[in-house]
């Protein structure tokens, strides 16, 4: 019960956050977006890097200028898409050769910080191109991944009696079913209402979708959580864990949502 409550008021207090910054200001609410972007990297860093966190100083620095370049561009300044892409591939690339210690910093380790700063930045570059084109649209992923991922949770603590998956012990199918019925409703409510444009049964349908892959995206990060056997990414929201602990289903479901409209 302790647990519950203090992960209900950390999920209030980030909601108000969120929504202050999003109502408020595009620019602030990119400027959040970059900051929480930033966190996840670091977290995504040290959970691999943590023996090696002084040696590789320098690495993390490249990568949080990639990251910036990438997550802001299209929203703050307007940046050729090449000079995107090959910046932080050149930058990250050419400490293999400064460095000449394969224990330190290999090809391996490259591939793997670039992967970080180009999942995140454009996962995080596309919420803020979100809210710059459509508040209502950027609202709703936040509802879907919070709805579904908060339902799940209290379904499971409730009534979970059977395993979802060895990938993250404590999910239930019961919560899962709960969680995905609670966002479809509320996701469907909010935009058949709100937004529109598309017709009910579609609304439906990708409300459905959003869903599945709001919980696929807690269930992915939480396995490279497991990979290196990390509970959290870190403890900086009491009750749910790192930044990555709370918006890996916002990441997947802002992804899932401009794909799906780029389609119909």
């Amino acid at each position: 019960m302790v647990c519950m409550k203090q992960r209900t008021i950390s999920a209030m207090i980030l909601l108000v956050i969120l929504i202050g910054c999003l109502v408020i200001s595009s620019k602030l609410f990119g400027i959040v977006m970059l900051v929480i972007s930033i966190l996840g990297f670091n977290e995504f860093f040290d959970i691999k890097y943590k023996d090696r966190l002084k040696e590789l100083r320098y690495i993390k620095l490249l990568g949080i200028l990639g990251l910036i370049l990438v997550t802001l561009n299209n929203t703050f300044y307007r940046v050729d898409i090449n000079v995107v892409i090959l910046f932080p591939l050149i930058i990250l690339s050419l400490p293999i050769i400064f460095y000449n210690d394969n224990k330190l910093y290999n090809i391996n380790d490259f591939l793997y910080v670039l992967g970080i700063v180009y999942f995140l930045g454009f996962s995080f570059g596309n919420i803020i191109y979100l809210r710059d084109t459509d508040i209502l649209k950027c609202i709703f992923i936040f509802i879907i991944a919070f709805i579904t991922d908060t339902y799940a949770y209290i379904g499971g603590s409730l009534i979970g009696r059977h395993k979802l998956t060895s990938i993250s012990p404590k999910k239930t199918i019961e919560g899962s079913l709960i969680g995905t019925i609670m966002g479809i409703l509320v996701g469907t409510v909010y935009y058949y209402n709100l937004i529109g444009g598309i017709s009910l049964p579609l609304t439906i349908i990708l409300c459905t979708v959003l869903t599945i892959l709001s919980e696929i995206g807690d269930l992915m990060f939480s396995s490279i959580k497991r990979y290196f056997n990390k509970k959290d990414y870190s403890n900086l929201i009491p009750g749910h864990g790192g930044v990555l602990d709370r918006f890996d289903s916002v990441i997947y479901v802002s992804l899932g949502l401009s794909l799906i409209l780029s389609m119909i």
